[in-house]
């Protein structure tokens, strides 16, 4: 008889999966609190309640055939116009649709990497420069497309190292890759000189603006100072953005964006060697959900920009309250970031104590290995609940330094969980890398 979790002889009735659906619902970490991130409309319950009705209403539709369907063509073109716009875009812009960060990054460096090869046809072994603030899911894009990914340490400041990146490039590279903002830090890299680079080295560049695409705007409506980004700068070619973020859309739902039909070009793979005549599809995926983009139409009808700004105005306020109650907190510090996200470190205790602490207080928190802080990725809070979670913040650290709380009694900082609650797929693979006994790109 196998170990795995077996499919019910009989069904269920409805009552009884309801029940047990409930429970498990329950048992997570609810939205509303625990985390940061993702939780700006449960105070505005309109416009909650509107996203989970559109979705509902258009949840069986698969956006595959939206040719098929002049309804569904208008809702996604209404909505890459207003991310084109958002990006700084133009009439000669174009973007398309995906279901995330990893596929948006993906459909970025494969156009890159077609266009070297019609531009370039002498590199045989490709190479990307990006700063070591780079996201994960460029590396791991990199492996696929079997490009090789040369990353330039940060300066001191942890800022990208321009200098550092104009002296990496040679004869095999095809592009650079920066962020807006990175994840690990919160800052915007300096696109304006890297556009500058790309220009004088023909190569392409693009920026992975999955978390700042649809807040920055809003943030420089408020009078922030956001540093050149967008496609308006000169030397982008493409843009990925995530509307599942900031834009508040249900997962998945993410946009690439090109400078001009031109890049655009390098972006398709149509299909033709079959028995059903073309095959094509806005990215890498084929079949894929309509209703996180019918919610978005939505949200972005229903809000228009001053809903988008308020929301920022809120968030920029959450972020604020953070950084001053954390000055009071001896031993802690804030970075200065350009977005809404936000870094806790310290020089004076271990701040993976402070996750496992915040942890154990129901806190679901993410971390930064190098240099060591605590992530947040701010969003609109109930004033109860940015309250506990300063509250909690400052007992935690007070625990730790007491010697309440100690390393053997608190939750891993980053890492995998304990075997009964981790997905077995996470297990699996971490069991393998330790095997190997190594955890490198090769695999």
């Amino acid at each position: 008889m196998s170990d795995h979790y077996q499919l019910p002889p009989d069904g269920l009735s409805y009552e009884t999966v309801t029940q047990e659906i409930d429970e498990l619902f329950a048992a997570m970490t609810p939205e509303s609190s625990g985390k940061l991130s993702s939780t700006a409309f449960w105070g505005v319950s309109d416009a909650y309640n509107l996203s989970k009705a559109v979705y509902s209403k258009f949840f069986s539709w698969n956006a595959l055939f939206t040719f098929q369907e002049a309804a569904a063509a208008k809702i996604e073109n209404d909505v890459l116009d207003i991310c084109i716009s958002l990006a700084g875009g133009n009439a000669d812009s174009r973007g398309n649709l995906t279901s995330g960060g990893t596929e948006s990054n993906f459909c970025a460096l494969h156009a890159m990497r077609n266009w070297a090869r019609q531009t370039r046809p002498d590199i045989s072994a490709p190479e990307v420069v990006a700063p070591y603030s780079i996201h994960a899911t460029v590396h791991k894009v990199a492996q696929v497309l079997d490009i090789k990914m040369v990353t330039v340490p940060q300066n001191a400041d942890l800022s990208a190292d321009v200098i550092g990146i104009k002296g990496a490039i040679n004869a095999n590279t095809i592009g650079i890759v920066a962020s807006a903002p990175n994840w690990p830090y919160g800052t915007v890299d300096p696109i304006a000189a890297l556009g500058k680079l790309a220009l004088t080295h023909d190569l392409w560049l693009h920026v992975d603006a999955c978390v700042g695409a649809y807040i920055l705007p809003f943030f420089r409506d408020l009078g922030e100072s956001v540093p050149a980004y967008d496609l308006s700068v000169a030397g982008v070619r493409s843009l990925s953005g995530d509307l599942h973020k900031y834009g508040y859309a249900p997962k998945p739902c993410s946009t690439i964006l090109w400078r001009s039909v031109e890049e655009q070009a390098h972006h398709y793979l149509p299909i033709t060697q079959w028995p059903c005549g073309l095959y094509l599809s806005q990215g890498l995926v084929g079949s894929r959900p309509l209703a996180p983009v019918a919610a978005i139409w939505a949200l972005m009808h229903y809000l228009g920009r001053a809903g988008y700004v308020e929301n920022a105005r809120k968030l920029l306020q959450v972020r604020g309250q953070i950084i001053d109650k954390v000055s009071l907190i001896e031993g802690l510090q804030t970075w200065p970031t350009d977005g809404p996200l936000l870094q806790i470190s310290s020089n004076e205790i271990d701040i993976q104590l402070v996750v496992g602490a915040m942890g154990q207080k129901g806190w679901r928190l993410l971390g930064v290995i190098d240099p060591p802080a605590i992530h947040l990725t701010i969003d609109v809070l109930s004033e109860e609940q940015l309250q506990k979670f300063l509250l909690d913040l400052e007992e935690s650290v007070t625990d730790i330094r007491s010697g309440k709380s100690t390393p053997e009694g608190l939750l891993s900082y980053g890492g995998v969980g304990a075997e009964e609650s981790a997905p077995k797929w996470l297990q699996s693979a971490v069991d393998i890398f330790e095997r190997n006994g190594n955890m490198t790109e090769d695999h």
